[in-house]
């Protein structure tokens, strides 16, 4: 197998909270996408599978304690969202890419979707 030169690490996911209000009811908010990104040299499996545990895993985590929760603290519905659990995350992409994925909204199609940690 042949392994590029020049691209990113990329992960992209979805996290999936468990909450409940104050009525007893209970749910899931899975509203919260994002990714991560870093430059790679190329394209290699050990450095990827390294990358995604010391790298993107913790750089979900903070991303998802500034932006997420942020806001979901402060919901009006009477949710309590429980903390943070990487068994949450649900992955949808996981990739070398020799080019960044993109926005899809109007007037950012050529902004990097996720953020460079």
């Amino acid at each position: 197998m042949s392994h590029k030169p020049g691209g990113y690490f990329y992960y992209r996911y979805t996290y999936m909270c468990p909450w409940t209000d104050t009525a007893g009811q209970s749910g899931t908010d899975n509203t919260y996408h994002s990714a991560v990104y870093t430059p790679a040299r190329k394209q290699d499996h050990t450095a990827q599978t390294a990358w995604y545990n010391n790298t993107a895993m913790p750089a979900v985590k903070a991303d998802i304690g500034k932006n997420f929760y942020g806001d979901a603290d402060r919901n009006r519905q009477g949710r309590t969202y429980e903390r943070y659990n990487q068994q949450y995350v649900r992955q949808e992409q996981f990739m070398w890419c020799s080019k960044l994925p993109t926005h899809t909204t109007a007037g950012w199609e050529t902004v990097p979707f996720g953020k460079q940690v």
